[in-house]
């Protein structure tokens, strides 16, 4: 299972030959509400071999269905689901696993191009956050929307502990690699012996030091998502003296994280970040109608993909909710809509839209549908 995210979508928004199945489904992380997750992904794994029988051979299908089958064999997948859903991207030679934040729409399709606007998203949505939370020792961080958190797992090498940077000169050392043997305890005595006071200080000063540059490097410049700082005035303090990291809010939760369940991180977070999610949804939108009134920008599915086709579409917005059953005809520039997905060549057109951006380095915006200035799923704005 990857995390989701643009690089690990990479080969999935690339054009391929042969079927290419999607398969979303909701989850629980608890019993009894799980006991009823198999029933439904085997429902939803009929869909998709209705949708092959229309155009494929027995052998070929049974080949495909393989991998699912397997998932659907294995127990202990089932009974430990620690998130909220499920997303399958599999072809002759690719299945993967993603495991979702946010509960999906139950929802199986067979196309010539991948199904991923609800991982599109989670990649992209305007109201995803991250959580940092600060303690003179450690860090935790938490990564979420609105509608909940999960914590975020550290690439080996994250300054976590304080521990991890002791030596200055190799601060994204892991801590496993130091040890904690008595050599290390007499450095931290020789140490202290010019004040514990003061020692005590200085070890602070460089672990957040070390926190803030790895955050803003190794996280922030990829994930360009809003930060909230949660922690006690004076550790928060000594973070914001070393801090460039545009992304972190100014507004922080000024209490020991230790005392707040995760419901009430959420709660406290979100509260910071909703104006500043909604801000974000509302210069797009107004950057949309800036452009349309001067022609460089429409809503208009053909015209958009004729756009697109030649380089034009800098940024495309979707709505998040919309899905048009149809097809996509590169040479006529023309996007053929028809009655259901149950057309083994039919996925959602903006689904396909937004892939096609995407690959001619694009962006990409989904956005609730509430704020969505149009009524036909997109709002393309053009480079020219």
């Amino acid at each position: 299972m990857q995390q989701v995210n643009l690089q690990s979508l990479s080969y999935f928004l690339e054009r391929h030959e042969g079927p290419c199945l999607s398969l979303y489904q909701p989850t629980h992380r608890s019993h009894p509400e799980n006991q009823q997750d198999l029933i439904r992904y085997k429902n939803l794994l009929k869909t998709l071999e209705q949708s092959l029988a229309e155009k494929y051979a027995k052998s070929e299908i049974e080949s495909l269905m393989q991998p699912f089958q397997q998932l659907a064999d294995n127990h202990d997948f089932w009974q430990r689901q620690v998130l909220d859903g499920l997303a399958i991207l599999a072809d002759e030679t690719h299945f993967e696993v993603f495991t979702l934040q946010r509960q999906p729409e139950a929802f199986a399709v067979v196309s010539d191009s991948f199904h991923l606007k609800p991982l599109l998203r989670i990649t992209q949505t305007q109201d995803r956050f991250q959580v940092l939370c600060i303690t003179r020792t450690d860090i935790e961080m938490y990564e979420g929307t609105r509608e909940g958190l999960d914590q975020v797992i550290f690439a080996e090498g994250f300054p976590e502990h304080i521990d991890d940077t002791y030596d200055e000169t190799a601060p994204m050392i892991p801590r496993s690699s130091y040890g904690l043997g008595p050599s290390y305890r007499q450095r931290q005595a020789l140490r202290y012996q010019g004040g514990r006071k003061d020692a005590v200080q200085a070890d602070k000063e460089r672990f957040l030091g070390v926190v803030a540059r790895a955050l803003h490097n190794n996280i922030s410049k990829n994930a360009k998502l809003p930060v909230v700082l949660v922690g006690l005035p004076e550790n928060l303090g000594a973070f914001r003296k070393h801090n460039a990291n545009p992304y972190v809010l100014e507004q922080e939760i000024h209490v020991d994280p230790s005392a707040l369940s995760e419901e009430q991180l959420l709660e406290k977070a979100w509260a910071i970040v909703e104006p500043v999610a909604a801000k974000r949804v509302q210069e797009e939108i107004s950057r949309f109608q800036q452009a349309h009134g001067t022609g460089l920008a429409n809503g208009d599915l053909d015209r958009t993909l004729a756009a697109i086709l030649d380089g034009r579409v800098d940024t495309l917005l979707v709505d998040a909710e919309k899905k048009l059953a149809g097809k996509i005809d590169r040479e006529a520039r023309k996007v053929e809509l028809v009655a259901d997905f149950s057309d083994p060549n039919a996925d959602d057109v903006l689904d396909d839209l937004a892939e096609m951006v995407l690959r001619r380095g694009g962006d990409v915006k989904i956005i609730p549908s509430q704020y969505m200035p149009t009524d036909t799923g997109i709002a393309s704005i053009y480079r020219f």
